[in-house]
């Protein structure tokens, strides 16, 4: 199977990106060749090879963002979570607004004697 070396590098993308479908659909649109083949093409290169060219990709966006000042969305999400530091009013467990309906209660009760008294 004949596929050109940007093709690969293309490919080599998506599967960094752990997208093996999109690199099967790509593969396929471009050497016109049958599944079988396509797949087995996939699994060869979608070894530890792939996985080490995804992180020199990742380093290197996190290299050029870092030159010029910039942030992926998970560095910055990342990052203003560790500057809100505060701790949890709530804790795991507590219903919301759990005594909303003792204060109903009581409101009612002063109703009812005031109705009564009154």
């Amino acid at each position: 199977m004949a596929i050109p070396e940007e093709a690969k590098a293309q490919i080599m993308e998506a599967l960094a990106r752990g997208d093996k479908m999109a690199a099967i659909r790509l593969a396929r649109q471009i050497s016109g060749g049958s599944l079988k083949d396509v797949v087995a093409f996939v699994d060869t290169h979608s070894g530890p090879a792939a996985r080490a060219a995804g992180t020199k990709i990742a380093q290197a966006a996190t290299a050029a963002a870092d030159r010029h000042g910039q942030h992926s969305h998970a560095q910055s999400m990342q990052r203003a979570l560790s500057a809100n530091d505060r701790k949890p009013t709530v804790a795991m467990g507590d219903a919301p607004g759990s005594l909303r309906w003792v204060m109903l209660v009581l409101g009612l009760l002063a109703l009812a004697v005031w109705v009564m008294l009154g």
